[in-house]
């Protein structure tokens, strides 16, 4: 995996706009809610660092607990409304995320950088349309 990351063949333009995202929704979401705010800049924080280190399994359980504290956040305290595109959205990001852990397993490194990348740019993107939408 770090090979691929060495010869620039990994989708880091992708993941550079997922982060983006999240420090575009954390700057606007400032006035709104900072717990919010601080949220997603450590999320992007950490997503950051651990696609720059992946063999750091610090960085890597970061990343994944302070996402899931953001999902809860967003559901719990923002009042996210759990409708149909709630659940459409979730459904995409879980069907994507497990094809992506069984190319990662599968050592299939090309295909999962893209699906790996296209996962972080549409959490990022469901982001946004949840904090616009409600």
């Amino acid at each position: 995996m770090t090979g691929l990351l060495k010869k620039g063949k990994y989708n880091s333009s992708i993941l550079c706009a997922s982060s983006i995202i999240y420090f575009f929704v954390g700057i606007v979401t400032i006035p709104k809610d900072i717990y919010l705010s601080i949220l997603l800049f450590i999320v992007m924080l950490f997503s950051v660092l651990h696609h720059g280190n992946f063999k750091n399994f610090d960085f890597k359980f970061l990343d994944w607990t302070f996402g899931m504290i953001l999902a809860v956040y967003l559901y719990y305290l923002v009042r996210v409304k759990f409708d149909v595109y709630i659940f459409s959205f979730l459904l995409i990001l879980t069907a994507i995320r497990l094809v992506d852990h069984v190319l990662f397993k599968e050592k299939r490194y090309g295909i999962f950088s893209y699906t790996h990348s296209l996962w972080h740019l549409l959490s990022g993107l469901i982001i946004v349309f949840i904090i616009s939408y409600n």
